[in-house]
């Protein structure tokens, strides 16, 4: 009988893989116990690494409750390998069947992956619900920790980009895993002074009857409720996405925290009668910071963390976004 008390959707009184692995051994995440263990090997990985940075604590654990509502079209088995008791990977074998369905393709996404010397666990788990192609890492949804990084090893990871060892690329190349898309971050000098034709074309903009405004932070909720359908509606040309409701939207981890990290200045909403037509986020990149505090945030990090704040010399260009069919201005 399932257990209606669970809180995490991997959690289970059963096992559906035996004897996944001898060497190294593999083991299916069925409780808090052993999901601590994976959410700590990351921390352990990243520990000493000065450019990669672990996922919050928090962030893996509201993924994975079950009242997500990405739960409700995907399952997902989590598994740890083991060398000496001593967890040297993990990996999450995950089926989003609302996306099998759009797409008409058997397929499933490995994620939430650190090194570990074979992924042939997720790939039993994939036969046994009748998937045919694998694709990855992606964590769940697309766009949310995806792929693998291919150059720029030597840089620090910005706050809402993907990092991996440069090792990774070997791993997949050894198990024949062919690239299917380049993600590509941009960097610019923000010495350099603008351009007179931007600037130009900005003054025209400002001309006309485009109102431009900040992020109104008091109101986080108000904004989020037109912020969700445009990224609904601006996602939907995106490589492998699929839509999703607002629910789901809302609840990833980020936007419910959107309040307290978005800096007004920083988040320029255009409107055309009265309405958004187009917006353009930076954010601070607070990794800087998350980094030495290992992405654990409590009651204790929060004088330290306003502290260095005033510390950090980056900012990350997060997305510009225009509505497809929003009225087009002769600039």
């Amino acid at each position: 009988m399932k257990n209606i008390y669970k809180k995490y959707i991997f959690e289970t009184d059963k096992n559906e893989i035996e004897n996944l692995s001898q060497n190294p051994t593999i083991k299916t995440v069925n409780n808090i116990i052993e999901f601590k263990k994976f959410i700590i090997f990351s921390f352990k990985l990243y520990k000493n690494n000065s450019n990669g940075v672990a996922s919050f604590c928090i962030e893996y654990k509201e993924f994975f409750k079950k009242k997500n509502p990405f739960w409700k079209h995907a399952e997902l088995k989590l598994f740890i390998a083991y060398k000496n008791d001593e967890i040297v990977g993990h990996i999450a074998a995950i089926v989003d069947h609302f996306y099998c369905n759009l797409s008409k393709e058997k397929i499933g996404f490995f994620g939430f992956f650190e090194f570990i010397d074979d992924y042939k666990s997720a790939q039993k788990w994939f036969i046994l619900k009748g998937i045919i192609k694998m694709q990855g890492s992606i964590n769940g949804r697309i766009y949310v920790g995806c792929g693998f990084l291919y150059e720029g090893f030597n840089l620090s990871q910005s706050l809402l980009s993907s990092y991996s060892p440069e090792y990774y690329i070997s791993f997949a190349e050894k198990f024949d895993i062919k690239k299917a898309r380049d993600f590509l971050i941009y960097y610019i000098d923000l010495k350099k002074p603008i351009s007179n034709k931007l600037l130009e074309k900005a003054q025209k903009c400002a001309a006309s009857d485009i109102k431009i405004r900040p992020f109104n932070r008091l109101h986080t909720q108000k904004e989020l409720k037109w912020w969700i359908k445009f990224f609904l509606e601006c996602f939907a040309y995106h490589w492998r996405y699929v839509p999703v409701s607002e629910d789901e939207v809302r609840s990833r981890f980020g936007v419910k925290q959107m309040r307290w990290f978005v800096e007004p200045r920083l988040f320029i909403i255009a409107e055309h009668n009265n309405s958004p037509v187009a917006f353009i986020w930076f954010t601070t990149d607070y990794n800087q910071i998350f980094q030495k505090m290992n992405r654990i945030l409590g009651l204790f990090h929060i004088l330290p963390f306003l502290i260095k704040k005033q510390q950090i010399n980056k900012k990350e260009y997060y997305i510009l976004w225009v509505l497809k069919k929003s009225f087009v201005i002769k600039i």
